[in-house]
């Protein structure tokens, strides 16, 4: 098997494991749309001996009780055939901003609002786990159709390549009428 048919293997396969973390955590939370599993999962090369990092954020939109909506985008990392923790730094910088976004039909997405969270010391900290970025509530207005989307800025620590912007695939519309229960 060749090094990118390994490597998309190990992508979706991460996609699934990840999906099924996300599915739990879902089914005790309020209604919500999210991206497909595998919609925005990469493997990151890393420099030196540092492993490779594997990256999985699905984006979602969810509606709250009290007529309220958010973005939400969860930022699962795992480093592959890492035997031990290296306690390296790995990122400069990661950060992810989730955009709650609404449009009027026939419309285009306009932001709502966002948020900036910085991952920075978490992801270079731990060798896997998961950081969910909230954007701010805001009041569901039921003549539009809503969605959550996402960009991740990453710097790698020692590649010399600078800051990579990942815009993520956004959630599906969730439709009018929707409201939390």
């Amino acid at each position: 098997m060749n090094k990118h048919l390994l490597r998309a293997s190990a992508v979706a396969s991460a996609a699934v494991v990840f999906s099924g973390i996300i599915s739990v955590s879902q089914s005790a939370g309020a209604a919500q749309t999210c991206s497909a599993a595998d919609a925005n999962a990469r493997i990151q090369s890393m420099p030196g001996g540092i492993p490779e990092a594997q990256l999985y954020v699905p984006t979602c939109v969810e509606a709250l009780p009290g007529n309220k909506v958010r973005g939400k985008a969860t930022v699962n990392w795992g480093f592959i055939n890492d035997g031990e923790i290296d306690n390296s730094k790995r990122f400069a910088s990661f950060k992810v901003t989730t955009r709650l976004e609404s449009r009027v039909p026939g419309g285009t997405d306009v932001v709502v609002n966002s948020k900036t969270c910085d991952l920075t010391a978490d992801i270079n900290a731990t060798n896997n786990g998961a950081f969910t970025c909230l954007s701010p509530e805001a009041t569901l207005d039921p003549s539009k159709r809503w969605s959550g989307d996402a960009t991740v800025v990453y710097d790698i620590e020692g590649d010399k390549k600078g800051a990579i912007t990942w815009q993520l695939v956004g959630s599906p519309l969730m439709g009018q009428g929707v409201s939390g229960k």
